[in-house]
């Protein structure tokens, strides 16, 4: 399970569907890049790829881009591409991609972030995981199990 969540910047990716901001974590190679890609196509828009700044407000975590990286997201063995940005939204989850579900129902789990619980979705392995992710920014909400 990702540790808590204290340091800005993390090395991550960021994309938002309807506003909901969704932070993609785990070791280079685990397919945050790739996992955005597929949600750009789908009509997310990047946030951030590589690094991601989190700036706590109040109750809620934005996440932004650095400056240098903005509206820039990694296609692997393509190279950098430019692609439609958001300059920062509200963090709703954080994707674990280096950890499988413990079940295939699992209970809603949470990891906190600067302080804020945030939901929390172990996504390695898991199919069609960004459009999963597409509807749960689209209002839905995972059931309490």
């Amino acid at each position: 399970m990702t540790a808590d969540i204290n340091q800005s910047p993390v090395h991550g990716t960021a994309v938002a569907v309807g506003g909901r901001g969704f932070l993609f974590l785990g070791p280079s190679g685990a397919g945050k890049s790739g996992l955005a890609l597929q949600m750009i196509a789908l009509g997310a828009k990047l946030v951030a790829d590589d690094q991601v700044c989190l700036t706590r407000r109040d109750a809620a975590i934005l996440l932004t881009s650095p400056p240098a990286l903005s509206g820039l997201v990694e296609a692997r063995s393509v190279g950098l591409l430019t692609v439609p940005t958001l300059p920062q939204a509200e963090l709703q989850c954080v994707v674990d991609l280096a950890t499988d579900p413990e079940t295939r129902m699992p209970h809603p789990q949470h990891v906190h972030v600067q302080g804020c619980r945030i939901d929390l979705i172990n996504g390695r392995n898991v199919p069609n995981l960004a459009f999963v992710l597409m509807i749960l920014g689209q209002n839905a909400q995972p059931s309490p199990g």
